[in-house]
């Protein structure tokens, strides 16, 4: 997905509040680190930080020793990642404004591993590996994750509705929605495939009731922008209504969603 940086910024500075009660967000996060087995004292780069969920569990685990910078195109988002670091009491955090898949700030095998928690849809996935890969030392561990392709069910339902007005929507997981894609891109950047993992997470009812939110301010979604304001309220009138329709039908497809953690080394 390319999308201009400023309007990327944009839709990340709008969900920027509300992104802090998105649990699932805050659980693929933890467990791409714990995935990642990173040891105490390590030097990590968190991209696409966000709200600092990965970053801060990355801090707990590498210890006073250890350092982390996040780096995220959001200030919105860094507001709240600085806010909910502060609360935690952690201090070997750093938070920097900027591209996460280009950081020449930082030189050759600065960090000794890098995190991206749902952040790869939103970059030139070859373009981001290979300049995570010229900032690892040998030897450093690279974690991603991505929702396996159609996942989560509530994010296709969106889709289909935008369809139904007019306009067609690409599911941004479909680049590295599967086992096999991930471990693709892995090689083809370079790093031997340690794992590639899918589990499936629940989605909190506080996910459920920011799934209008998230979706329709989703920069992958940027297309139901230029529908008017009518429109957009009517897409969102038919967007919940389906999603009522399927929560009391089948609770189970819109609680359970398909998560790839993937873990290469360089």
């Amino acid at each position: 997905m390319n999308q201009p940086l400023g309007e990327m910024a944009a839709a990340f500075n709008t969900r920027a509040a509300s992104y802090c009660r998105n649990e699932w967000h805050r659980t693929c996060a933890e467990r791409l680190v714990a995935l990642c087995e990173l040891p105490a004292g390590c030097r990590v780069l968190d991209a696409c930080t966000g709200t600092g969920f990965a970053a801060l569990a990355v801090a707990r685990v590498v210890g006073r020793e250890g350092r982390v910078v996040g780096v995220d195109v959001s200030a919105g988002m860094l507001v709240e990642a600085e806010r909910a670091t502060l609360t935690s009491g952690l201090t070997n955090i750093e938070f920097v404004e900027g591209d996460a898949s280009q950081l020449p700030r930082y030189a050759n095998g600065a960090f000794d591993a890098v995190m991206c928690a749902a952040g790869l849809l939103y970059l030139n996935v070859p373009a981001a590996l290979r300049e995570w890969y010229r900032l690892l030392r040998r030897g450093g561990i690279l974690g991603f994750t991505t929702m396996r392709a159609g996942s989560p069910r509530a994010a296709q339902i969106f889709r289909d509705c935008a369809a139904a007005f007019g306009v067609p929507l690409q599911d941004p997981s479909a680049e590295l929605g599967k086992d096999e894609a991930c471990r693709q891109v892995l090689a083809d950047a370079g790093f031997s495939v340690a794992r590639v993992v899918c589990e499936s997470i629940e989605f909190a009812p506080q996910d459920l009731s920011v799934a209008w939110e998230s979706n329709f301010h989703s920069p992958a979604h940027a297309g139901v922008q230029r529908l008017s304001e009518r429109e957009q309220q009517a897409l969102r009138c038919q967007y919940l209504e389906a999603l009522g329709v399927l929560q009391r039908q089948s609770p189970g497809e819109l609680s359970l969603a398909e998560v790839l953690y993937a873990v290469g080394v360089r």
